[in-house]
């Protein structure tokens, strides 16, 4: 009878019968269809002072065809020898296998089959005799190559021997299982936005006493036969991110439908704040800028700026102090310092004044040019400004002001 009895348990038998010491029979893991260690060791599952873990060593989920290590973990405070099995099953279906496990420690481990079940036990050296405590084996299982095969459940069971060789006599059975989803079908990432890069050199609004009121208008259009998103992204003349409340943050994004437009006005009432933007342009689309001032002596007051390109290393504005005063708007596009050279010639071609202007990454500078010590020699001539990058890129667009009038002077070259 007992012979018989031997001959049907699910056992690990790790430390209490040798002849089980080089590995437990296929089928003993506790998984449905399967037997028990409890069979032959007359004790019940779980009853110790111990017990049994699976975990995963290196992932959460599972993905298809990427294998996964699995560490098995049996603790006892009273035994003196360990054995294990485990198995994977399908969640939904569990007399059924799932993936393929490996042994790939074989000198502690090694795989055995029952048909088309696979199940890894220990050795004889991964039983370990004489260890106090706990132990724990390492053993790798492969994914099936399609999430729609659902979760997997491990089930497994450990020997927690005392090492006297002696059945039903001190060793402790535990059993364990441990669930895995699939990784979740990845949904389409957040697009790293595209197009080509294109700025607005300036940014007005909010108001002050004696400048006004200011708002910027920027409008695109889509001639396209799609629809397209064009991001936006508002920097200070520090080049830190510009928050704007009527843009909703420091970045936007404007849906334009095929052949459609875009709007999006800057109105904050806050005391005026200067900026600069810059935009995102898919294929095709285009844009402007309307940087509007209303006073009470003069009423509204509009230019209209253009979106500027942010790879030039070199741009030349006209200048002409007769007819008015002449500000220059240089920003740095770049995530890196830049030197700019500015070079003032007069009408004869003959240089006048010279300077190497510092611009910190995203930082946009804005200056009436003669009031620069540099280039108080521009005073009453005309001619042009020349500006070069000796590394990185700069985008530069001029202003005229006269009175209470303003325009833009767009580069000769860029």
């Amino acid at each position: 009878m007992h012979r018989n009895k031997l001959a049907l348990c699910a056992i690990f038998l790790a430390a209490s019968i040798w002849a089980k010491s080089g590995g437990a029979d296929p089928a003993v893991t506790g998984a449905p269809g399967d037997g028990l260690c409890t069979d032959c060791h007359g004790t019940s599952a779980n009853s110790g002072p111990g017990k049994l873990q699976i975990s995963l060593v290196n992932a959460t989920t599972w993905t298809p065809g990427t294998p996964v290590t699995l560490r098995i973990t049996l603790s006892d405070p009273t035994a003196q020898r360990w054995g294990f099995e485990i198995t994977a099953r399908s969640a939904a279906t569990p007399s059924d296998p799932l993936g393929t496990l490996v042994a790939i420690d074989t000198a502690n481990t090694q795989l055995k089959t029952a048909g088309p079940l696979q199940f890894i036990t220990h050795r004889t050296p991964g039983t370990r005799p004489g260890t106090s405590n706990s132990s724990s084996w390492e053993v790798q299982w492969t994914p099936p190559a399609d999430t729609a095969a659902g979760s997997v459940i491990f089930y497994a069971a450990g020997n927690a021997a005392n090492n006297n060789g002696v059945e039903d006599s001190g060793d402790k059975i535990y059993t364990a299982t441990l669930s895995v989803a699939p990784a979740a079908a990845n949904p389409d990432p957040t697009p790293t936005p595209t197009g080509t890069p294109r700025l607005l050199s300036r940014l007005s609004f909010g108001s002050q006493v004696d400048a006004g009121v200011w708002t910027t208008a920027l409008y695109f259009y889509n001639p396209t036969g799609k629809a397209v998103d064009v991001p936006l992204s508002f920097f200070g003349a520090d080049g830190q991110p510009l928050s704007i409340a009527s843009a909703g943050g420091d970045h936007a994004t404007l849906s334009i439908a095929s052949k459609g437009t875009g709007y999006l006005e800057l109105n904050d009432g806050v005391p005026l704040t200067e900026g600069w933007l810059l935009a995102l342009l898919p294929d095709g689309v285009t844009g402007f800028g309307v940087v509007k001032r209303t006073t009470d002596a003069t009423g509204p007051q509009e230019i209209t700026l253009p979106l500027m390109t942010t790879t030039s290393a070199a741009a030349t504005l006209f200048y002409d102090e007769n007819q008015g005063d002449s500000w220059v708007a240089l920003i740095n596009p770049t995530t890196s310092s830049v030197d700019v050279t500015l070079n003032a010639r007069d009408d004869t071609g003959a240089s006048i004044a010279s300077a190497t202007l510092t611009l910190a990454a995203h930082q946009r500078q804005w200056f009436l040019v003669r009031d620069r010590a540099e280039f108080s020699a521009i005073a009453g001539k005309r001619g042009v400004l020349e500006f070069s990058a000796a590394s990185g890129a700069v985008s530069v667009l001029g202003q005229r002001t006269k009175g209470s009038s303003f325009a833009p002077v767009l580069p000769a070259e860029r």
